[in-house]
């Protein structure tokens, strides 16, 4: 990422194969010493608890950890859904998972004891509540496998105490963090290679490019775009990068303070005689002549809010590129679904830094955390995977497209760079998506205007009922 230190980028197209074997790799850090953070352990178990979870004494006299795969257990991977999805895997795969299956949920005992402990906060079981923290807070640890990673964090959010992550982080560690995930993880880098394929692809009419950001990238996207559209043909198109507030409160939605990448994305253009022009500002903003506008909003636009779509919505854009997660199966809803979130995060993060401890890794997993922390208006406004979202982008006036060949290739070959158990499914027109152990973890979909404006904007909403008419 020399771009960010004020040097030229080494980056080619995305859309050539030669990038993604020219990524450069660091050497990993050394480990650093294990933060042993842990709340107050209690003298002794409560005495009234529940006879099925009560556990001697004993077994408590020391952290220990469980098995991440119980010999009992047998390892499978869920199978195909429809034969009409297109597979593609991360490198090394065969097509089975490795560690524990996405699917098999008794091997992850920490979603078995925060999702109880969840539901008898808000029943008010006293005795039930002090019994599984008793247990979690043995068991917890910032450090080790997902299942431990995942008790701590969960706790933190359960008991209210914050976990931290890039809002409590400096600048610079921060974009250290940023850089680093995008090189080891496709849970970005995917969608995020999607999206500039779809923009290469809206840009190609000529006029000048209008690019609206609402994503999670902090400028990593972008340098790879940049550099795709000086090779297009007839010349790279003038480009405005428009950078937005809206659903900054989502993880990895913000920034810390001193954080500014527009500086250095625009010398960085300049080096490779692209004209550009960074700016902050909101969705809904006006044309400025005849420019191609594209909204990027990338697993933000759920935290966002209403008033987010009605705005996007007004700018009468010619593409919106959205990127959510998708629905799992957890149990029951709200905490439950999040845990299970916050599994696939913690499992697929520790398959990409090697199972490697360093402050990049703590600073994405503490930022990933505040998922646990968010309440039942999430569930409502940025919940339900795909199938809740076209409902949503379809009140809102939008009609979903399908990705064309050539951006599908691009993240396929993008995808064989991480760890095997990754998998990208694709099916006709519809979103791409992006799969952990045979689980969905998030989507990708394009979406163009349909409607007309009838009556003003304040009227549109989500569920119907809006002044709109189909023109």
């Amino acid at each position: 990422m020399d771009w960010m230190e004020d040097s030229v980028s080494f980056f080619p197209t995305f859309l050539d194969d030669p990038y993604y074997n020219d990524i450069p790799h660091f050497e990993w850090w050394s480990q650093d010493q294990n933060q042993n953070q842990s709340f107050p352990v209690p003298a002794a178990p409560p005495a009234a608890v529940d006879p099925q979870l009560e556990t001697p004494k004993s077994e408590f006299s020391k952290k220990r950890k469980l098995p991440a795969n119980p010999p009992a257990v047998q390892r499978r991977r869920p199978g195909n859904e429809g034969n009409s999805e297109k597979k593609t895997h991360g490198k090394g795969s065969s097509g089975n998972a490795g560690g524990i299956s996405g699917g098999n949920r008794e091997a992850r005992w920490a979603e078995q004891l925060l999702n109880p402990l969840a539901a008898a906060i808000g029943a008010g079981n006293v005795s039930r509540v002090q019994h599984l923290l008793y247990v979690l807070q043995e068991l917890a640890s910032p450090t080790g496998d997902a299942n431990h990673r995942l008790a701590f964090y969960g706790l933190q959010a359960l008991t209210r105490r914050p976990a931290g992550g890039y809002v409590m982080t400096e600048a610079r560690a921060f974009r250290s963090a940023v850089i680093k995930f995008h090189e080891v993880s496709p849970w970005f880098a995917v969608p995020n290679c999607l999206a500039n394929a779809a923009i290469m692809s809206a840009a190609a009419e000529g006029n000048r490019l209008h690019v609206v950001d609402a994503g999670v990238s902090h400028g990593v996207q972008w340098p790879t775009l940049l550099e795709a559209l000086t090779r297009r043909a007839g010349g790279p198109p003038a480009m405005r990068l428009t950078v937005v507030g809206a659903g900054a409160t989502a993880p990895f939605g913000s920034a810390p303070a001193g954080y500014d990448f527009g500086p250095q994305l625009m010398r960085y253009a300049k080096s490779i005689d692209l004209d550009l022009r960074v700016e902050r500002g909101e969705a809904g903003g006006r044309r400025e002549g005849e420019e191609t506008v594209v909204v990027c909003a990338q697993f933000r636009a759920g935290r966002a809010g209403l008033g987010f779509l009605r705005a996007v919505r007004e700018m009468e854009p010619d593409l919106v590129v959205l990127s959510e997660g998708e629905e799992g199966e957890g149990e029951g809803e709200g905490f439950g679904r999040r845990a299970e979130l916050m599994w696939k995060f913690l499992e697929s993060t520790s398959a990409a830094f090697k199972g490697k401890e360093c402050e990049e890794r703590r600073a994405v997993e503490g930022e990933a955390a505040r998922v646990l922390e968010e309440g039942e208006s999430w569930e409502a406004d940025g919940g339900g995977g795909r199938e809740r979202w076209r409902e949503r982008m379809g009140a809102a006036g939008f009609k979903e497209k399908g990705f064309g060949e050539e951006a599908v290739e691009a993240g396929r070959a993008l995808l064989r760079k991480f760890d095997g158990n990754w998998e990208m499914r694709s099916a006709g027109d519809g979103p791409v998506g992006l799969w952990w152990k045979g689980q969905p973890v998030s989507f990708c979909s394009l979406w163009k205007p349909i409607w007309h404006k009838a009556a003003p904007a304040a009227d549109m909403t989500y569920g119907g009922g809006s002044s709109i008419t189909r023109h």
